[in-house]
């Protein structure tokens, strides 16, 4: 939408960032026309790399962190995401992926070894666990931060290995060049090897990161 505005003193109309101002002089015939035009400056940016990494994904993960419905103090709604917790609290982590070496895949216990959270302090990882949730599935475990001394940004990981898919072949009559046949294996698909991703928050800006705060003195 284009902006007029009209100053009647000085005979003043702006038009999409350019203007054009028209002075009269008192008891002249002439009119004397200024134009100028406005440039925006240039600006560079340095983009960061993808905060996937920048080389070929064997496997892409999403990851987010509700509020369980269970620890002290109680959230006013249970499963809402957040990542600001407070010292008692459940934290949820929740999880879905695909297996982009088999065509996006959707990973599942059918095509996971495991899938663990591991937390900085915690001396065993939390084994994640493939469920219904609503009316869709995804890989979900609580972690109680009872206890946990340390306040502030939580570094977890999330640790998912794949799968070995082993190749698909078959046999087939060759025919020689001197007439005879033979049988051979044909490789339909080649094997895809298991693979293991890091899920991790390194990079992102501190308010979008898991942080764990002392409960408020009342």
């Amino acid at each position: 939408m284009k902006r007029f505005i009209s100053l009647a003193t000085a005979g003043a109309i702006a038009l999409s960032g350019a203007s054009m101002i028209g002075v009269a002089a008192a008891g002249a015939d002439t009119t004397t026309t200024t134009s100028t035009t406005t440039t925006a400056p240039t600006t560079t940016t340095t983009l960061g790399p993808p905060i996937q990494g920048a080389s070929n994904l064997p496997i892409y993960l999403n990851v987010d962190t509700v509020v369980g419905s269970r620890g002290t103090p109680t959230p006013a709604i249970g499963c809402a995401m957040t990542n600001e917790f407070y010292v008692g609290q459940m934290v949820v982590f929740r999880m879905s992926g695909v297996n982009v070496a088999t065509g996006g895949t959707p990973l599942t216990p059918k095509n996971v070894v495991s899938a663990n959270v591991v937390i900085p302090g915690v001396s065993t990882p939390l084994p994640m666990n493939y469920g219904n949730h609503g009316t869709v599935a995804f890989w979900t475990v609580g972690w109680s931060t009872v206890g946990y001394s340390t306040l502030g940004i939580v570094n977890f990981k999330i640790v998912v290995t794949t799968v070995k898919v082993p190749a698909v072949t078959k046999r087939v009559r060759v025919k020689l060049p001197n007439g005879k046949y033979v049988m051979r294996t044909k490789v339909i698909r080649k094997a895809i090897p298991g693979a293991t991703f890091t899920y991790t928050q390194a990079g992102t800006a501190p308010p979008s990161q898991l942080t764990l705060n002392a409960v408020p003195k009342v």
